[in-house]
């Protein structure tokens, strides 16, 4: 039986994959490089925190917090591919609406908040687009 820890990042992950976008665009996952940066892609980021111990039984479940970052990454050029990055991100964030539930190995991560779609950053060859997903699972 997979780990707590593992079925979260499964269940994050698994909702990641199952974005629609058009065109599609190629998402670096962690622990994975890309050779060639295309003009536009996506980058996962798992970021869990501390877990909180709200019950007193010791078998009774702990509240895992964490955040799972999806950065938007668009080729540096006109202001339309700007633009285009934080439409992106919107619809990054609409696909991770609040108190949505997934589930992986029976364990449920609900999206704890609105997804926040930070301020963009320029980077040598991109403009980059944080979204970031505030997740809570009683395990």
């Amino acid at each position: 039986m997979p780990t707590i820890e593992s079925s979260i990042e499964t269940a994050l992950f698994s909702r990641v994959a199952s974005l629609s976008l058009s065109p599609e665009l190629t998402v670096s996952w962690p622990n994975q490089t890309l050779k060639t940066k295309p003009a536009t892609y996506l980058r996962v980021s798992h970021v869990p925190n501390i877990n909180d111990r709200p019950f007193i039984d010791s078998d009774a479940p702990h509240l895992r917090l964490g955040l799972l970052e999806i950065d938007v990454f668009v080729k540096k050029g006109s202001p339309p591919r700007a633009a285009a990055a934080t439409e992106i991100a919107g619809k990054i964030a609409e696909h991770f609406s609040t108190d949505l539930e997934m589930v992986a190995d029976g364990v449920v991560v609900q999206v704890a908040k609105a997804p926040d779609v930070r301020q963009a950053m320029p980077g040598e060859t991109h403009w980059m687009v944080p979204v970031v997903i505030r997740y809570e699972c009683f395990a």
